[in-house]
């Protein structure tokens, strides 16, 4: 889907083909385990649905990690029941804890595997609690749950896999066309100097698209394709995207400071506009030649030592690493498309060299997540135990789903509420169903034509991102409150009521829960964002830490894609007044370089002042993220001054001459834009 489509819920042929093999799945599922005697076939079931994505490799690895979940998970109850089976109170805080304790790896795992710990955490709380009260079933629950689970699992990934199935290696191209397309039309935008508001918020979206290449490639492992892509290929390509966005944003401000001062020269506004054509039009110039021509540019500009020549050195220097980065991007970008083809020697090092990507991680956040299903759970578990309320059990393990789902979320609540009225609307659905129309058919095939009509348009819906979240409820909520088995018979009204009130009690559970202890607003998740970052900028000045700039780039851009989502609803926050994530990521990128330059200058004044100045730069970064509000000190303008003076003097031929200038100018630009042009000769005064 393009992005242009991205917001657009038109039924095609796609997502009836998803919805009849959910359904083909989840009927194999129930024919097999009434046949094999299974006792809750309808665990099978909702399993299909569940594991059900729209791209096969996805089915695979979804339902591939949900199994391994659900077998650690139930294994875990197993010991714990039984070793506390005479301690109820015990019990119950063993099995919060070990739920909470898996949604915390959950949370500090950020990739489609940290389902398999979400699924351990809460498949205990289904194998254990139900069984507290009956120890020497436990193990019988724990083997039924996982045979129950495999069976939805492979019913899954059969159909998905088999019927018509949507490569992840065909969406990762689909996906990386649009994206480059985008990616090669704003950076032609940003060498003209006049970018749009349009088009500087389809630049940030390069962050959401980087992670979300990033999840896709996680599934390329378990792609039915024959040929498809190498994560590594994936991985390498995402190095150098995330690299794009900061060093044409650079460029931009550069071009835009230069024609203000009138200082744009005529030979290399030429060269902006020879390169902005090769963007276009890979054949309309040879990349070799913009390069050099750049690269002249820049040593030409190097032997005048004013501040206009010293934005001349670097846009010339930064233009000719764009020319290097985007010839790489479409060499990776081919070898993505073509995977079957031969690659030079050169790219397949630069595809081993690729390292995994670096994520934002909330330690204190994924704390209060996991508080807060230890929370709900010890709550319904108390009433539970306290009152003997029968259906106790299903109250509390719902609570556990409830707190693990949406714990991501900055108002978990919101989801939550919207998963109570989901199932809420399809318990007249349930009643209908149990007490109308199937106590009046008998047999397999007339089960699966009186579901038919029910599940295959949810299945279409589900099939929709944009509906899913509200559809699922529904399809899990009706599918377990059928609770088809082999030993169907009349329900009872009493029963039915009391089960979905206590599904329904177990909702409310987690929403008071969370809502007491992890709801943040939008402007406070921004904050600490953007906190983290200036946390982590202090720590790359002080050498801890993050110590390569690929690292920090892919850190920061991703906490550009969390960001973005928040910033409508958080924007009249006056908190967030000037602040910009994406000139933290430049700035955090010339700090990098000043302290590399300061570790490997000669002694001398030059050293001496650039340690200076990582040090304030540490300093300042510190307090901003320990909560201070301030605009960079004075002090440290003149320290860059001062850098730039000295490093200015050292020789010519000093290898990190040349970067370090271009550090010291970035850092100049991105903190004090409305400084005044750099005098060296007040500084020698």
């Amino acid at each position: 889907m393009s992005r242009r489509d991205a917001g657009r819920v038109t039924i095609g042929v796609r997502h009836l083909v998803f919805s009849a093999n959910a359904f083909a799945g989840a009927l194999l599922a129930l024919f097999l385990s009434f046949e094999i005697g299974l006792e809750r076939p309808f665990w099978a079931m909702v399993t299909v649905y569940i594991a059900s994505q729209p791209l096969s490799g996805a089915s695979v690895s979804k339902g591939v990690f949900r199994l391994i979940g659900t077998v650690v998970g139930a294994g875990a109850a197993v010991l714990m029941v039984l070793a506390f089976v005479n301690a109820p109170v015990l019990l119950t805080l063993v099995m919060a804890l070990w739920v909470g304790g898996c949604l915390f790896v959950s949370l500090m795992d950020r990739t489609p595997r940290s389902y398999l710990f979400m699924l351990a955490g809460y498949t205990a709380a289904f194998v254990g609690f139900p069984s507290a009260g009956h120890p020497e079933q436990v193990f019988g629950t724990a083997v039924l749950r996982a045979q129950e689970i495999g069976l939805g699992v492979f019913c899954a990934m059969l159909f998905h896999s088999i019927i018509f199935p949507l490569s992840v290696g065909d969406a990762v191209r689909d996906r990386l066309r649009d994206i480059l397309a985008d990616a090669e039309r704003w950076t032609a935008d940003a060498l003209s100097g006049a970018s749009s508001p349009e088009t500087e918020m389809e630049r940030r979206r390069l962050a959401n698209d980087t992670t979300e290449l990033h999840l896709l490639g996680t599934h390329l492992p378990y792609d039915t394709a024959r040929i498809r892509p190498e994560r590594r290929t994936l991985a390498a390509l995402q190095d150098r995207l995330v690299l794009l966005l900061p060093m044409a944003s650079a460029i931009e401000d550069r071009i835009v400071t230069l024609r203000a001062a009138g200082a744009l020269p005529e030979y290399l506004d030429r060269l902006i506009e020879d390169i902005r054509s090769w963007i276009k039009d890979p054949a309309a110039a040879d990349p070799d030649m913009l390069h050099e021509r750049a690269e002249a540019l820049s040593r030409e500009a190097a032997r005048r030592h004013d501040w206009n020549a010293l934005l001349q050195v670097n846009l010339a220097g930064r233009l000719a690493e764009l020319i290097v980065l985007l010839g790489t991007i479409r060499s990776l970008a081919r070898a993505i498309r073509f995977p079957e083809e031969k690659l030079p020697q050169a790219l397949r090092q630069t595809i081993r060299a690729a390292r995994p990507r670096k994520f934002h991680l909330d330690y204190a956040l994924a704390l209060r997540s996991a508080f807060a299903a230890v929370l709900a759970i010890g709550g319904c578990a108390a009433f539970w135990i306290f009152s003997g309320w029968p259906d106790g059990a299903t109250a509390t393990m719902i609570a556990a789903v409830m707190c693990c789902f949406f714990a991501a979320m900055d108002d978990p609540t919101v989801a939550q509420r919207g998963f109570l009225y989901g199932t809420a609307a399809g318990i007249p659905l349930v009643g209908l169903y149990l007490f109308a129309i199937l106590p009046m058919i008998s047999g397999f095939p007339l089960l699966a034509l009186v579901l038919a009509p029910l599940f295959l348009p949810l299945g279409v819906a589900v099939a929709f991102p944009a509906l899913a979240g509200a559809t699922m409820p529904l399809v899990v909520g009706i599918a377990g409150g059928l609770a088809l088995n082999n030993n169907y018979g009349p329900s009872d009204f009493a029963t039915f009521v009391n089960s979905n009130f206590a599904l329904c009690a177990g909702v409310l559970a987690a929403i008071f829960a969370t809502r007491l202890v992890r709801v943040l607003d939008p402007a406070a998740a921004v904050l600490r964002v953007l906190r983290a970052g200036w946390r982590d900028l202090a720590d790359a000045a002080e050498g801890r830490s993050i110590r390569s700039p690929a690292a920090w780039t892919s850190r920061m851009l991703d906490r550009v894609g969390l960001i973005l989502p928040r910033l409508p609803r958080a924007a009249a926050d006056l908190r967030l007044a000037g602040t910009d994530a994406l000139r933290d990521l430049r700035v955090g990128l010339g700090v990098l370089q000043v302290r590399e330059a300061a570790r490997t200058t000669p002694s001398g004044a030059a050293r001496v002042a650039l340690e200076r100045l990582v040090v304030t730069l540490g300093r300042h970064f510190r307090r901003l993220g320990n909560g201070a509000s301030e605009r960079a000190p004075l002090m440290l303008l003149d320290e860059i001054d001062v850098a730039l003076a000295l490093t200015l003097d050292t020789p010519a031929d000093f290898p990190g001459r040349e970067p370090t200038l271009h550090a010291l100018v970035g850092l100049r630009r991105n903190l004090f834009p409305d400084a005044s042009a750099w005098q060296p000769e007040a500084l020698a005064a």
